[in-house]
Parts: structure tokens; sequence; C-alpha cells
């Protein structure tokens, strides 16, 4: 299947609607360059729905036709690593005079590794793109790239060498619109159009790449805000445009726990209702950061749904992932916190990590308790497992620990309890014989039960 039909076979329109589409990152680079009257082509395999490499290759192809091919960049997490690279050496055949650059969260953290052990990437791009992604187009050689900040690269001895990203970021306000080459695909495939309103996090939980890939760079880089005006202005011209029906906002956090946040959000709100934009729209937010009144004026505004990552039931683990909320976190707190959103008509969408390799029946206990003050079905709550993305403090302490079977480039655990594992196991069973939310939380209940 390609990527969004495996979306769908487990999920149904109503949550599939606003999963998001677009690769804003890709798409700014691409209007970056075409602002710098450099000719370039897009291929995206997810928008376009391939299901083999292959199809992604040919589509390379083809638009490797329409100009000439002096620069090949690539983009994705470690899921599409081992894909990327077979595209690069193809690549690299095809035209062995162009230079191939890697971005993402997972190049940056990882990027010397990739460039000792992966010869057919020759850069990697670590910080904002749209600030380098000119300078490497006009790159001659290894002597010039060393002059081009935010950049990995090898020189001629085969060393590999990295320029830090400029101390000064961005102003996301100055870059150009992005590129919406994608969207027509996204439309009608029937998943969620996007805009970014912040990049970055301020938070360092130990499993996330974005904040792990802020903590390396500049601490100006670490969580930026665009002018609301400026993304409601965008907003405005995507429904004129395209007609969008919805929206969804894919900031890692839209609004933090700070007065200065609330305040932005409550006037982004008021800003929409003052203009008489009318969409509904989604976002991700962290639970300490759900406050009520803010998010009235939001639920007035539109929003109707929201993704929160609460991960567990268990304080202690949550210290672990150093997900920190300054408040004694117990069941009745998310309940509180969740309650609040829904009683304003908001659907919550909690984000469960049930298990890591250390989990014991004790924990599954509270997270069962917090999955339950949540009220969200779904089956998936009682079968999501943490993933120690390569380059993060979890990814590390993994593998310190010993707990890695594969470490690179895809990790993967398994359970050390056998109690859990038990658990874990009869939820699958469950829904092998084509249970749904109720199946699974009775026989991962029963199954905790069996060890009482």
């Amino acid at each position: 299947m390609s990527y969004f039909e495996y979306e769908l076979s487990f999920t149904d329109e109503h949550w599939y609607k606003s999963y998001p589409g677009e690769h804003l990152g890709l798409m700014a680079l691409v209007a970056v360059l075409r602002g710098a009257g450099i000719p370039v082509r897009s291929v995206n395999g997810q928008t376009e729905c391939h299901r083999f490499v292959d199809q992604t290759w040919q589509a390379m192809l083809a638009a490797g036709r329409e100009i000439d091919v002096d620069l090949i960049g690539f983009s994705g997490p470690c899921q599409v690593f081992e894909e990327n690279a077979d595209l690069a050496r193809r690549a690299r055949r095809q035209w062995p005079h162009a230079k191939i650059i890697l971005g993402h969260q997972f190049a940056t953290l990882n990027y010397h590794r990739i460039l000792s052990d992966y010869p057919e990437f020759d850069i990697i791009a670590i910080g904002e793109g749209e600030a380098t992604i000119v300078p490497i187009a006009a790159a001659t050689g290894a002597e010039s790239l060393a002059a081009i900040p935010g950049i990995a690269w090898r020189d001629d001895g085969g060393k590999v060498r990295m320029q830090p990203p400029p101390v000064e970021p961005l102003d996301l306000d100055t870059l150009p619109p992005i590129a919406r080459d994608e969207l027509p695909d996204v439309m009608r495939i029937g998943v969620s159009p996007t805009v970014y309103t912040t990049r970055g996090c301020p938070y360092r939980c130990s499993y996330c790449t974005t904040g792990q890939t802020a903590g390396l760079l500049h601490k100006k880089l670490g969580y930026r805000e665009r002018s609301v005006d400026l993304v409601v202005d965008e907003i405005e011209q995507l429904i004129a445009d395209y007609r969008i029906p919805h929206l969804t906002i894919v900031d890692d956090l839209f609004v933090a726990k700070t007065p200065e946040s609330y305040e932005r959000a409550v006037r982004f709100a008021r800003t929409l209702r003052e203009r008489k934009v009318d969409i509904p729209f989604m976002l991700d937010c962290r639970l300490d950061s759900a406050d009520a009144d803010v998010f009235r004026e939001l639920a007035e505004a539109g929003l109707y749904r929201v993704f929160i990552g609460i991960e567990t039931g268990s304080g202690e683990q949550l210290t672990f992932y150093n997900k920190r909320y300054g408040e004694r976190y117990d069941v009745e707190y998310v309940r509180r916190r969740v309650g609040g959103l829904q009683e304003l008509g908001i659907e919550v969408i909690p984000g469960i990590l049930t298990y890591h390799p250390a989990t014991t029946a004790e924990e599954l206990r509270e997270t069962l308790n917090v999955i339950d003050a949540c009220g969200y079905e779904s089956s998936w709550q009682f079968l999501c497992e943490v993933f120690a993305h390569p380059g993060t403090t979890l990814w590390k302490q993994y593998q310190r620990a010993g707990w890695l079977a594969e470490e690179w480039p895809v990790p993967a655990w398994e359970l050390r309890d056998p109690r859990a594992r038990q658990v874990r196991d009869a939820v699958l069973e469950a829904l092998d014989a084509g249970g749904g939310h109720v199946e699974a939380r009775a026989a991962f209940a029963a199954a905790l039960a069996a060890h009482d």
C-alpha cells in the first residue's frame, strides 16, 4: 500500500481528514530556490501515493529530464532512510556530477554517522535549509562548501566537517510563501492542508527529535513564532485559491505554558474571528499548556480537534522522558486538563506511549486509568510503543542499557517484563479477531487482572 492507504486502513475518515499531507519543509525550499531564479522540480512519493521505490525513481527521472540536475536533495525520518539511500545511489549513477544533500531532524542528529558510512550523500543540512540551499546550489567543491554555515560535508581528504548554523536565525516573516505544488494531490487524497505558525520547541523531551534538534542549534533557533497577521493572511489565501475545507496547524508546539504564548494564541483566535475567516482547524499542544480560557477563544474561532501527548500514567516515566509539568501528575490532573477542553466541544486525541522496554504491569495499570480518563476510543492506545529515534537522548540511553535489538537506522526493542508482553499479546489477539476499542480494552484489563 501507499502511505496514506496504510493510514486509512486502520482509521476512519473522521480522523483521517486532519492528517497533515504536505511536506512544508520541502515546499519552503522549492519557494526559496524559485525566488533565486534556480529551476527546481520536486517529487514526493507520499503525496503522489507511490507504493514502490521504483515509482519514486521513475518520477525523479521524469523530473530530471526537465532541468539540468546539479543538486539533488532528500528529506525524511529514519523510517525512510534506507529508501532515501537507495534513491541517492541511483541518482549518483544517473547524475554523477550532481551534489546530493540530505536534510531533516534525523540527518541533523546523525550527520557524522551518515557522512562516514554513506558515500552517496555529499552534504547534510543542519538547521534551516532556507538559509543554505541557494549557496549549496552555487557551490563548486569542498572548499566552497566550507564557507556555508549550517551544513556538514566531507573535505577533500574524506574527513567529516561541520559548520554550525548562523547565530542569528532566519526571520520567519521574511521567508517567501510556501510553494503549494503538493496541495492539489493532498486535496484529492482527502488529508489536510497545512500551515505552520512556530518552529522548534523550547522543551527537551528525551524521545523527541524536534526538541533534541533545537538543543543542538543556537538558543535563538530553539523556538520561534511567525506573525499572527501573516499566518492569517496565508490561511485566507489558501481558502481563496484552493477552497480548502479544513486546516491542520503542524507546529510541534502551537502554544507553550507562558503568558506571552497564551496571549499570542488568543490573538490568533481573535484575528480569525475579526477577519471572518471561517475554517475548522486542528493543532497539537502539551497537556500543561491546555488552558481552558485560551482554548475557549480558539474553539470559538474554529478549533475542533487537539492532539495532546500524554504518554503514560506514570509520573516517574514522564520524568525519565524529561517531560515535566511542574505540578503533581496523576490521573486527576489528566482528567481536569482533558475534560476542560472536551467541555468546550473540542475533540481531544491523547497520545499514549503505552510501552517502553522496561514497562511493568504496575505502570500499565496507571496508563489504563489515564486512557479511561481521556474518554477517547481507539484500539491503538493499547498498542503504542515509544520510538527511540537515532541520535536522541532516549536512543542513547537504550543503546547504553543494551535494550536495542536493532539500533540503526530503524531501532527496535522488546519488552523485558513477561507480564507486559502478555498484556500486549492479549490486545493483539483481540484485534486480530476483529475487535475494536472495547475488545482491546477488555483484553488489556483482563491480562492485567491475571497478575493481581
